[in-house]
């Protein structure tokens, strides 16, 4: 096992590289749209490859770690993650649109494996430590999101074109991702048998883990975050405008919503450490609801930053909750962090047409309706991630 501290500050480099590599390409969209020339529904399937990418790699990775160990499964994905954003960037250069869709949706696998990689070594970390580090650790990704924004920022700035950014991003995603996956215990993340030694982790059929009633109630949880992260990142710049207000503080209002994400997440495991798993949800999903109704009266109350602060603290570490939780059995986690994920990526997937549909049928108050709708479903489940809870190990089958 490798050391505690230099395991942990490595993870936390993992997770603050994919989010800037995230952060460099959502934050060029426009940029990749004018270089395809693209209109706006072609731009939505482009955009959609990512998430069908991630989804695909979630599928795939409880195998590839299972047989072959978060250490490689790690190092693999950031160097395929740091050539895909270089590729990316070429293909850019050569407007050649088909081949960057392909590429974009390559890039989404290895996305998928990191994330369900790193979150799976964080709940091992979360458990073996007996503190809450996984908020920690979602920090890393936050600020990697801000540093990868305020990169383009530069580099816009400077006239740097598409090209020169996403290579020299991947190139540092690549370096470091694979530097800091060497931190990785070599067994950790192995399937073997309940005789083996490599690991605590053995394979459970997927349809045992699905009959866990405290797994789905988890799922709901993280979907109900997911959703509700998503509804901020699509729909705070773009209700702002619609209600009013400059494009400048409809800007300025995201930016907040992700410093709220941020700053609680460095800030947040502490506060789990004082207050239990489940109290945190509670009180998450209280303090995000006030923030949307907030932010839905900006036009009356006039104060939309407050509302998106809160909704961005309050939404912050919900799924490090959720991933701690299903971390506390070492023989089921894989599979329990699959079933998630998977979830995850469903909900994240489905923000865009959900709410595009309601915005239609009901305006603004309708969309941001249906995270308040799943926040009150995530507050009465919220047992399920309680450390204390009866199924947080093993359970018999039916």
């Amino acid at each position: 096992m490798k050391p505690m501290s230099a395991w942990f500050w490595a993870l936390f480099v993992l997770f603050l590289s994919r989010g800037l590599l995230v952060a460099t390409w959502s934050t060029q969209g426009p940029e990749i749209r004018d270089a395809l020339a693209l209109d706006l529904p072609t731009m939505g399937w482009y955009a959609a490859c990512l998430s069908l990418g991630s989804i695909t790699g979630v599928l795939t990775a409880e195998h590839l770690v299972g047989r072959f160990g978060s250490r490689f499964v790690s190092s693999l994905s950031y160097s395929l993650l740091g050539l895909g954003l270089a590729f990316l960037g070429l293909n850019l250069f050569w407007e050649n649109s088909p081949a960057s869709f392909v590429v974009t949706f390559l890039i989404g696998v290895p996305l998928g494996l990191a994330d369900f990689d790193n979150n799976l070594e964080a709940s091992t970390i979360n458990r073996l430590s007996e503190k809450n580090r996984v908020p920690l650790l979602h920090g890393g990704y936050s600020l990697g999101v801000l540093v990868g924004a305020a990169m383009v920022g530069v580099a816009l700035s400077w006239g740097i074109d598409i090209t020169p950014d996403f290579v020299a991003v991947g190139l540092i995603v690549l370096g470091v991702g694979v530097i800091a996956s060497r931190f990785i215990g070599k067994d950790n993340g192995k399937l073997v048998s309940s005789t083996g030694q490599a690991s605590d982790s053995i394979k459970i059929p997927m349809s045992e883990i699905l009959r866990e009633p405290r797994t789905r109630r988890i799922a709901l949880i993280g979907i109900a975050f997911v959703f509700s992260e998503s509804t901020g990142v699509i729909w705070l710049p773009i209700a702002l405008v619609q209600q009013g207000f400059s494009p400048a503080l409809a800007a300025f209002g995201y930016t907040i919503f992700g410093l709220g994400f941020m700053v609680m997440r460095f800030v947040g495991g502490p506060i789990a450490d004082a207050l239990g798993r489940q109290r945190v949800i509670i009180y998450s999903a209280i303090l995000s609801c006030v923030g949307i109704v907030i932010f839905i009266a900006s036009p009356v109350l006039g104060i939309p930053l407050v509302g998106a602060a809160l909704w961005g603290i309050g939404n912050s570490i919900g799924v490090a909750m959720c991933v701690a939780a299903l971390g506390d059995d070492p023989v089921r986690v894989n599979t329990r962090m699959t079933c998630f994920w998977i979830a995850a990526y469903a909900a994240n997937l489905s923000v865009g047409p959900v709410l595009g549909t309601l915005s239609n049928l009901g305006g603004l108050v309708l969309t941001f309706t249906v995270p308040i709708v799943l926040f009150i479903a995530a507050a009465l489940v919220s047992s399920s991630v309680s450390e204390s809870h009866p199924e947080s190990y093993a359970v018999k089958s039916d």
